[in-house]
């Protein structure tokens, strides 16, 4: 009898990735394709750009603590691009929790985070009878993987306990405070810029100690500020030595930093209080002139 491989099981994902690599004359490349979907294996992905089967990656996952290690073990033309596959170098089970926190089970199965464990069993029979690829009239298969998942972790109470942990700490995604002029504007936008690194990384060491770092692509999603203006902020920061950069392109704040954030008490404590309270302060959503004006006065 033929062997049955067992096929691994795979969350669905939609967001960006960034790849770096290099080619067989040590030119490093990088990449900022869009996830599919992900197992403790690997991960597929949509790329604009081919990249050779075989080549050993570098990837960084948002809201995942270091970059992932892996292999491409096929690129395929798609469309107008291509499809990946990505082998991790280790297994992965936490990261395929975290990007199932980020997928928000409880909305994909449209019930309450309180919702008892009967609830969630008849919504979802309900639901994947209307879904299943099997229906003609409204079957999705796409839906009906999303919904299984769900279920699958929210009628699993050990499950449901690991992902509403996760789901608690996911980052909340641009912070309204960045949105303020005080940051865009050509010419002190670079000095706030890089006081808005400094206190991000300054919390992120405080709040989380093992895992003090954070990568390019979350504080571009969490300062909604262009890449090319982030580099050069965090290069400046780096040469003052306020911050280090890991193989894995994450940053994280040094002694030096840490000292001079903490002499910049009254800006400090404005942003930090801001970022912890999620941007909760009167008229930073609504990007009210007044307000604007008094953080342009506290930074500088």
């Amino acid at each position: 009898m033929a062997r049955i491989k067992r096929r691994e099981y795979r969350v669905p994902a939609s967001h960006d990735v960034t790849l770096y690599w290099e080619d067989f004359t040590g030119e490093v490349f990088s990449s900022r394709p869009r996830a599919r979907d992900v197992s403790c294996q690997g991960l597929r992905i949509e790329s604009a750009v081919a990249i050779q089967a075989g080549t050993s990656i570098c990837v960084e996952i948002p809201g995942y603590h270091t970059a992932v290690d892996a292999v491409v073990r096929y690129c395929v033309r798609e469309g107008e691009g291509y499809r990946l596959g990505l082998e991790f170098s280790d297994p992965r089970p936490d990261l395929v929790q975290a990007i199932g926190a980020a997928l928000d089970y409880y909305q994909i199965l449209q019930i309450n985070p309180l919702a008892e464990m009967e609830t969630i069993h008849r919504v979802y029979r309900i639901m994947a009878a209307r879904f299943h690829p099997d229906n003609p009239n409204s079957g999705d298969p796409e839906r009906f993987l999303l919904l299984s998942q769900a279920y699958r972790v929210l009628s699993d109470p050990a499950q449901r306990a690991e992902y509403d942990r996760l789901r608690a700490e996911a980052p909340n995604g641009a912070l309204p405070l960045f949105q303020a002029r005080a940051f865009i504007d050509e010419k002190e936008g670079e000095q706030n810029r890089r006081l808005g690194v400094l206190c991000l990384l300054y919390s992120r060491r405080r709040r989380n100690p093992e895992h003090p770092t954070i990568g390019l692509i979350d504080l571009e999603e969490l300062m909604m500020i262009p890449r090319e203006y982030l580099e050069f902020t965090l290069w400046y920061l780096r040469e003052k030595k306020y911050v280090t950069m890991g193989q894995s392109a994450d940053f994280c704040l040094s002694a030096e930093g840490v000292d001079f954030v903490e002499e910049h008490a009254a800006a400090r404590d404005l942003l930090t209080r801001l970022i912890e309270e999620g941007s909760s302060a009167p008229g930073f959503a609504d990007g009210n002139g007044e307000t604007e004006s008094a953080v342009s006065e506290v930074l500088n």
